[in-house]
């Protein structure tokens, strides 16, 4: 699953998701925040249409919805994300 995306931006979302995650779990909830609207940002603009784009974008939505709240949940989504990657 990984032939369709560019390295770097394949790189940057795992980067990015797993920095979410982490301060998430660690309950750094303005860092997971903006790790997460990075990472939307980045799918919006760098992968292409498909199945995975609207599961990647639908988890950085659930993720920052659960973030404040559900914090090991957003945690949950992120290593989620990086695992489509």
């Amino acid at each position: 699953m990984t032939g369709d995306l560019p390295v770097d931006v394949r790189d940057t979302l795992a980067q990015l998701f797993a920095e979410a995650g982490k301060a998430a779990r660690e309950r750094r909830t303005e860092t997971a925040l903006a790790a997460l609207l990075t990472a939307a940002t980045v799918v919006e603009n760098k992968v292409p249409e498909s199945d995975r784009k609207r599961r990647l974008i639908h988890g950085c939505e659930r993720a920052q919805a659960t973030a404040t709240d559900e914090p090991l949940v957003a945690a949950a989504y992120c290593e989620a994300m990086h695992q489509r990657l």
